[in-house]
């Protein structure tokens, strides 16, 4: 069994769907703290962020302890999560059309190993209509999202080409995690 630091409702249906025995563990973290200057290592430096405020505030009283992030980057921009609907239409207009990448960094530790892993997924878009736009940030589901991509839910219609896992850009290349886990 392992633990989910995480808040992150998309990365434990993951887990779940992968057969992986996990409990969640919410972890409030501040990604604004974190300077996105380098697109490659933005992700993984927010990923050792929370590792780093959870075993402070936990200590050694968890083992196989799974910290993960994920950002989306367009047009050489780093797209965290939104913090309001304009926020979030910006973001999604500058994928519309476009190229846009999701980079998700995972650390793993355990008493006898730790693994750390980036992953990148690319997308291909389509123009994302107008009304699609708005009726997806009227239901709120951007919310949590880096870049407010959801790739299984809104994003997936208008996919052109992928290359890299579908799971990495929900938050979490679990094909990576599970072949250390096994």
């Amino acid at each position: 069994m392992i633990y989910l630091a995480s808040s992150s409702t998309t990365r434990a249906k993951i887990l779940k769907e992968n057969g992986i025995e996990f409990t969640q563990i919410p972890v409030n973290f501040d990604e604004s703290k974190i300077a996105k200057t380098c697109y490659m290592s933005y992700s993984y430096k927010v990923a050792q962020a929370k590792k780093e405020q959870f075993f402070k505030i936990y200590g050694s009283k968890y083992d196989n302890v799974l910290f993960a992030d994920s950002s989306v980057i367009c047009s050489g921009k780093i797209l965290g999560k939104a913090k309001n609907d304009e926020e979030a239409r910006e973001m999604l207009n500058l994928q519309s059309g476009n190229k846009a990448g999701v980079i998700s960094a995972l650390i793993f530790v355990s008493r006898e190993k730790i693994i750390e892993n980036i992953s990148i997924s690319m997308f291909h878009f389509a123009k994302f209509p107008f009304e699609e736009i708005e009726k997806y940030i009227a239901g709120g589901e951007y919310k949590g999202k880096a870049g407010a991509m959801m790739i299984e839910g809104f994003n997936k219609k208008f996919i052109i080409d992928q290359s890299g896992e579908t799971y990495t850009a929900m938050g979490l290349n679990v094909k990576i995690l599970k072949r250390y886990l096994w």
